[in-house]
């Protein structure tokens, strides 16, 4: 079960549920659709730890920076789609043969045994999703594994520079051996109502809401320049070996403290498919800005 330390001043959108009594209520999009981390009770992966686990973590030999974050947010399928030949090189393909070389060290049967490991755990995503979102309408999948160390990232809303007005679900899995620790602040219509004034947030309506992410990570969060300056409240969340959760990462601030592998799978869905096409991330921000225009117009008009 994971550890989850709340924050009283945070609001308490984190719901733990078991597998079957996803299913039972016909899934879990009204919760996600609000901002709500679902967490699946008594469940885990029967993952394959010892396959990551000989895997070397260093990117350090790979020369193209181009590869190297090809690897670093590695597709899982580039894993388990083919085989390696016996020929010289094993691949045509250089991520591929570089996965071969680098990280398994040109150990043919270690990397054998991650695509085995790796291909269960995007099984097991792929009915968990199917699970959790029957209704949903996903026209395509973004199937991400990380397998290199992430420490201390800053507190941000994920932005995805697209500017399409679609909706994302996400199905999360700690793959390592030893807890995935998550700190998690508030959701985008709290952080925006505190912040609007004070930094003139209304001057983003209308406009690409990647746009204010990019202010509110970069201007007052830091971003990469000044981690760990802010000084938003946290819930802490210790995410126990092979767990699995849910959720909308544009509509929860999130900050990695700690994590060696993990699976981060994102749909992206049609929005006509959603609970309520209303809780769509560009729909929520647009909100906000009506809102607060109208309080701001009712208070001068007093």
């Amino acid at each position: 079960m994971a550890l989850i330390i709340r924050h009283p001043d945070v609001e308490d959108y984190i719901v733990e549920m078991s597998l079957p009594d996803v299913v039972s209520r016909g899934g879990v999009a009204d919760l996600v659709e609000t901002g709500h981390i679902v967490i699946l009770k008594d469940f885990r992966l029967q993952f394959d730890f010892g396959a990551l686990r000989q895997l070397s973590r260093s990117l350090d030999d790979i020369a193209d920076p181009q590869l190297r974050r090809h690897v670093k947010k590695l597709e899982a399928p580039q894993f388990f789609e083919q085989a390696p030949s016996w020929r010289k090189p094993a691949f045509r393909d250089p991520l591929r043969q570089t996965l071969l070389d680098t990280l398994c060290r040109g150990d043919r049967k270690l990397f054998k045994r991650t695509a085995a490991a790796l291909r269960y755990a995007h099984d097991e995503a792929l009915r968990i999703f199917a699970a959790a979102f029957p209704s949903y309408e996903a026209y395509r999948l973004v199937p991400s594994v990380r397998i290199t160390r992430t420490l201390f990232e800053n507190l941000h809303w994920d932005d995805h520079s697209i500017d399409d007005d679609f909706h994302q679900a996400r199905v999360f899995a700690n793959l390592d051996e030893r807890p995935r620790i998550w700190h998690v602040s508030h959701r985008v219509p709290t952080i925006m109502r505190k912040l609007y004034e004070e930094h003139d947030l209304g001057r983003f309506a209308g406009r690409d809401p990647n746009e204010l992410l990019n202010y509110i990570n970069g201007e007052v969060l830091g971003g990469m320049h000044k981690t760990w300056m802010d000084t938003q409240p946290r819930h802490r969340i210790a995410f126990d070996p092979g767990e699995v959760w849910l959720g909308e990462s544009r509509l929860i601030s999130h900050q990695i403290y700690y994590g060696e592998a993990a699976l981060v799978y994102m749909w992206f869905v049609r929005a006509a498919s959603m609970a309520d096409p209303a809780n769509r991330f560009n729909a929520v921000v647009e909100e906000v800005h009506r809102s607060m225009s109208e309080q701001g117009n009712a208070a001068a008009a007093e």
